[in-house]
């Protein structure tokens, strides 16, 4: 049995990460969430542009700086939640600093949630900031605060879908989306993922939430990046390589709601999207 996660890092600052990123290192994160379009993948095209899921990458070192901190058991953690605040344009180059702190951990009896909060710098810009929610299974029962659910505004009554959108996930993908920092083998392994209740490996719950990035860019923000403020879904679900994500959108409050689906199957759920207004072009 688990052991039960160490609070006493709670509120504390982790030690900031610095990360040294270019071109190359962009366009391998889109590939990784199925992007083919050369304005993402092209380092030479004239309006080249950075995803903006790509903030999960540099962000990563510090959340397992954090999940270390506290004593997390990696065999049996999960994600059970993505935020994303986009504040800037994600430059194409350059050097970015994170910090973070464990804002919370939440004792939910069986479990625990770690709640660690990031914000990631280039220079004096404050780029965009994260909140990453690691479910630790078999790590709570210490007498922590349960925490209480987010509220999300509600999608509107009788309102048309925003869009839908499916994509077919390539049997390759785990393989592509890995090389961009998350190496986790449940998700190449065969072998362990049986080992741990699966029947093969299973797509990172980042990648599907990454597809369903793109589908808000391309039907809500008219193709512009930049016009993501925030992103953010929970993983409901398992999605093998292979299999096809459908992401449905209606929408709510100064927002959208979304979610994606395999079949029957809820895989992201809880799904937000708020957007900028659209400059106007020359």
């Amino acid at each position: 049995m688990s052991t039960p996660l160490n609070t006493a890092p709670v509120g504390q600052p982790l030690t900031p990460a610095t990360w040294t990123y270019g071109p190359k290192d962009c366009a391998l994160y889109a590939l990784g969430v199925g992007e083919t379009d050369l304005r993402y993948t092209w380092e030479g095209h004239k309006r080249f542009a950075v995803l903006p899921g790509f903030a999960v990458v540099p962000t990563m070192a510090v959340v397992m700086q954090a999940l270390h901190a506290v004593g997390a058991d990696y065999r049996t953690l999960v994600h059970g939640e993505q935020i994303l605040h986009l504040h800037q344009p994600i430059p194409r180059k350059g050097e970015l600093v994170t910090t973070a702190v464990i804002r919370e951990i939440q004792d939910k009896g069986k479990g625990a949630v770690v709640l660690i909060d990031t914000r990631t710098t280039s220079g004096d810009a404050l780029l965009f900031e994260t909140t990453w929610s690691i479910f630790c299974r078999g790590q709570g029962g210490f007498g922590g605060p349960r925490g209480e659910a987010p509220t999300l505004p509600e999608p509107i009554d009788g309102a048309a879908p925003a869009f839908e959108e499916s994509y077919a996930i390539p049997e390759h993908q785990a393989l592509l989306y890995r090389l961009s920092g998350d190496l986790n083998p449940l998700h190449v392994d065969p072998a362990l993922a049986r080992a741990v209740g699966f029947e093969r490996p299973i797509l990172h719950g980042l990648c599907t939430f990454g597809y369903a990035l793109r589908a808000a860019i391309a039907h809500l923000a008219g193709g512009e990046p930049d016009r993501i403020a925030r992103f953010q879904a929970r993983f409901a679900g398992v999605v093998f390589p292979g299999e096809t994500v459908s992401v449905s959108c209606v929408p709510a409050e100064n927002a959208f709601r979304f979610e994606a689906r395999v079949g029957d199957r809820l895989t992201l759920s809880h799904g937000l999207v708020e957007l900028r207004p659209a400059v106007p072009k020359d």
